[in-house]
C-alpha cells in the first residue's frame, strides 16, 4: 500500500514538472524571438535603411509620393508581422520569421545605376524564391524536422533537443538577421549620399555638413551636396576644402556630382537620387541652358549676363533720375524706369560668384582664380579662408610680392612656411601625404598638392 502510494506520489510529482517545462519551452523562446524580430526590424528599417527606402519609394513612384521614416517603418513592420502570423500556422518557431526576414532583405536588395535608376538584384530574387519554396515544402512535409533542428521539439523527455539546446532558436534568428544584412544594400558611400540628400531636401544644412566622415568620403555627389549646404550657410569660400574632395575631381562636381558622362547630365535623376535639383538651382539663382557645358563656362556666362543687366539697369536709373530733375514729366519717367527695372529683374544669386571662384580652386587654376577674384572681392579685404590661402599660394609660387601687409597674415605665412618644410622634407609621396594630412588637412594648400 505504501509502495503504491509512493509510486502514485512520484508520478503525480513528475507530471506537473513536465507540463510546466513544456510551457516554458514554447512561451519563453517565442517571446524572445518576437522581441528580437521587432527590435531588429525597427533598427534595420528606421535607423539603417530609411534613406534607401526613401530613394526606392521616390524612384518607384516617379517622385509623386514621399517617404516618412516613422510611418514607413510602422507600415512595413505591421506588414511583416502579418506575414509572420500567417506562416506561424505552417512553420515552427523560429522559422516562421524567415519569410518576413527574406521580404525585408529583398526590399532593400537594390543597386543604383550610373544614371540614377534603381534595380533590384536578380540573384537575390532567385535566391529568395528558392528559400521560400523550400520553407513551404518543409512546412507541409518536414515540419517535425524543422522543429528538431530549431530546438523547439517537445517530446516530454527532459533530455529533448528543446531543453538540451535552448540557444538554437536564437542561433537561427541570428542566421536570419545576417542573411537580411547580406541581401540589403550596405554601400556606405551610397548611404552617406542618401542621408545628405535627405537633409538637403529638408533644408537641414548643419545636419548635412555633419553627415559622413570629413576626411574619407570620396563621392563627388557628396561634395556637390556639401557645397549647396555651405552656399546656403554663407560659408562656401570658408569651409569647402575642410572636407575631402576626391583626387581627379573637376569643378563639374559642383553641379553634376559624380556624373562624368555629358549625356547623363541632361537627366536630373543622374545628378540627384531624390528631388533636390531645384535646391541647387534655387541656391545659385538659375538653371543651366546646356548641361553638357562645364560649370565654369556656365557660371562665367551667367555672371557676365548679370553684370551687363546690372549696368543697363544702373544706366536706366541714372537717366531716369536726370529726367526727374528736369521740370518736364518727371513722374511718368520715374514710373517707366521702375517698370523697366521690374521687367528686367535678374535672379542670379550673389553666391554664384563663390561657386565660380571655388570652381577655379577645385581645378587648381590659380591664374584664373586671381583674374576673377578682383571682380567681386578686394584683395586687401578680409577674404574667406580658402581665398586667402589661394592668394598666398599663388604669390609664393610666382615669386610675387604680397598685396597686403605681412603683419596682417603673419600666422598664415608661418603655417605656409611649415607646410613647405614638410613638403620638402618627405620625398616619399605616401609619407609626405600622410604628414601633410595630419597637420594641414582642411587647407587649400593640402588639396592643391594632393593630386
Amino acid at each position: 500500500m505504501l509502495r503504491l502510494c509512493g509510486a502514485d506520489w512520484h508520478q503525480h510529482l513528475i507530471k506537473p514538472m513536465n507540463s510546466n517545462s513544456k510551457g516554458s519551452t514554447t512561451t519563453l523562446p517565442g517571446a524572445v524571438c518576437a522581441t528580437i524580430f521587432i527590435l531588429f526590424s525597427i533598427s534595420y528599417l528606421y535607423f539603417f535603411q530609411a534613406p534607401l527606402l526613401e530613394m526606392i519609394q521616390h524612384t518607384w513612384s516617379g517622385g509623386v509620393t514621399s517617404y516618412d521614416y516613422l510611418w514607413g517603418t510602422g507600415v512595413i513592420l505591421a506588414s511583416l508581422l502579418v506575414v509572420t502570423g500567417l506562416f506561424s500556422r505552417l512553420l515552427p518557431l523560429p522559422f516562421c520569421y524567415a519569410p518576413a526576414m527574406l521580404c525585408m532583405g529583398l526590399l532593400t536588395a537594390v543597386h543604383v545605376s550610373t544614371d540614377g535608376s534603381v534595380h533590384t538584384s536578380v540573384l537575390w530574387i532567385i535566391f529568395s524564391a528558392a528559400i521560400f519554396v523550400a520553407l513551404l515544402v518543409m512546412g507541409f512535409a518536414g515540419r517535425d524536422f524543422l522543429s528538431f533542428i530549431s530546438g523547439t521539439e517537445n517530446t516530454g523527455n527532459r533530455l529533448s533537443s528543446g531543453r538540451a539546446y535552448p540557444f538554437l532558436p536564437l542561433l537561427w534568428m541570428a542566421v536570419f538577421m545576417g542573411l537580411t544584412f547580406l541581401m540589403g544594400n550596405t554601400d556606405r558611400s551610397l548611404h552617406t549620399r542618401l542621408k545628405a540628400e535627405h537633409y538637403c531636401k529638408t533644408r537641414q544644412w548643419d545636419q548635412l555638413l555633419k553627415t559622413g566622415l570629413a576626411q574619407h568620403d570620396d563621392n563627388g555627389a557628396i561634395t556637390m551636396l556639401r557645397a549647396i549646404a555651405l552656399a546656403n550657410s554663407g560659408q562656401l569660400g570658408e569651409r569647402l576644402f575642410n572636407y575631402n574632395i576626391p583626387p581627379g575631381t573637376t569643378s563639374d562636381c559642383l553641379f553634376y556630382g559624380d556624373v562624368t558622362d555629358s549625356k547623363l547630365r541632361r537627366f536630373p535623376k543622374g545628378t540627384f537620387l531624390l528631388s533636390n535639383g531645384y535646391r541647387l538651382w534655387q541656391t545659385i539663382g538659375f538653371v543651366p541652358r546646356n548641361r553638357t557645358e562645364s560649370v565654369r563656362t556656365i557660371l562665367e556666362r551667367e555672371l557676365w549676363h548679370e553684370k551687363m543687366l546690372s549696368d543697363s539697369l544702373a544706366a536706366a536709373s541714372a537717366a531716369a533720375s536726370e529726367a526727374s530733375d528736369a521740370a518736364q514729366s518727371s513722374a511718368p519717367s520715374a514710373a517707366t524706369a521702375d517698370s523697366t527695372s521690374a521687367d528686367k529683374k535678374h535672379f542670379v544669386k550673389p553666391v554664384a560668384k563663390d561657386y565660380l571662384l571655388c570652381a577655379c580652386l577645385i581645378d587648381r587654376d590659380l591664374k584664373a582664380f586671381m583674374r576673377i577674384l578682383p571682380r567681386y572681392y578686394s584683395i586687401t579685404d578680409d577674404l574667406p579662408r580658402h581665398y586667402r590661402e589661394a592668394c598666398l599660394l599663388y604669390h609664393r609660387l610666382n615669386n610675387l610680392a604680397l598685396p597686403v601687409d605681412k603683419r596682417e597674415i603673419s600666422a598664415e605665412i608661418e603655417d605656409y612656411d611649415d607646410f613647405c618644410a614638410i613638403l620638402k622634407a618627405n620625398r616619399d609621396p605616401v609619407r609626405r601625404n600622410a604628414a601633410l594630412r595630419d597637420s594641414y588637412f582642411g587647407t587649400y594648400w593640402y588639396y592643391y598638392y594632393s593630386k
